[in-house]
């Protein structure tokens, strides 16, 4: 009897630690939020803000950066205004393989990301280096455009990926409950530019505008600060991964707060 207690004990350490290979992390995150002023604001009178995201992901076990196909990005007590402010739409620079033709007052943020294109079957195999500007612009009220662009220093496997070889891709800005929500999906030929290659996203560097403009002769902004929770402005940056070679999916999201008075 003691016998097959131990060796059923044995069997459910081993099951759990399979369990538990089985549900490890295969990314590791960082994020952080900046912001142009900790005016808290109100409804009544808004601060105008700008704010800069930086965040990163890792792959564990070896591997390169799993696959990151959303994106979202939470901040308490600011609102998106794109509806008084001009636009860039996804099918204008979709037709045109560039930005370079959009308002300049319809760009929201630029910034430039750090990434690796390597084998789609293999994410422990080395790959290479594909680390473009990154402009988004305004669509309209609600709506958002991402796109690369290669420059001289901001390249993207060397000179093989230019601008416009990866399409404009959308994203979305909204007010849920108190907080701003900016959603990222990212499709799959920007994650799988090439064939039989994966992008894995290691860095990326947003600046998002302080901007405002005037509307029947009353000023206002592009993201405005509305109020605070107590002397704090908390945030969060949720990431939704896939790593190929398992087929395993992970939600993470990592938090943190800023000044606010």
């Amino acid at each position: 009897m003691r016998r097959i207690v131990i060796a059923g004990s044995a069997a459910l350490i081993v099951a759990l630690v399979a369990a538990a290979a089985a549900y490890a992390a295969i990314n590791t995150y960082t994020a952080n939020l900046s912001f142009t002023s900790k005016a808290a604001g109100t409804p009544a009178k808004p601060a105008p803000v700008g704010f800069t995201l930086n965040l990163s992901a890792k792959g564990t076990n070896g591997n390169r950066t799993a696959v990151l196909h959303n994106l979202t990005t939470k901040i308490y007590g600011i609102k998106a205004d794109g509806k008084d402010f001009p636009t860039c739409s996804l099918s204008k620079i979709s037709a045109a393989h560039t930005d370079t033709g959009c308002p300049k007052a319809a760009e929201v943020a630029t910034g430039y990301i750090t990434a690796t294109l390597g084998s789609s079957t293999n994410f422990q195999a080395a790959g290479a280096a594909c680390d473009p500007l990154l402009d988004v612009w305004n669509g309209g009220q609600g709506k958002l455009v991402f796109f690369f662009v290669d420059t001289a220093t901001h390249q993207c496997l060397g000179t093989v990926e230019k601008t416009g070889d990866v399409g404009p891709y959308p994203g979305s800005v909204s007010t849920q409950g108190k907080n701003l929500v900016v959603s990222v999906p990212v499709p799959s030929y920007v994650n799988s530019p090439v064939p039989g290659l994966s992008g894995s996203l290691e860095t990326e560097h947003l600046v998002w505008k302080k901007a405002t403009a005037k509307v029947k002769g009353k000023t206002v902004a592009l993201f405005s600060s509305v109020g605070c929770q107590g002397k704090k402005r908390p945030y969060s940056q949720s990431f939704t991964a896939t790593l190929p070679t398992t087929n395993q999916t992970e939600t993470n999201t990592v938090k943190g707060t800023a000044a606010c008075s």
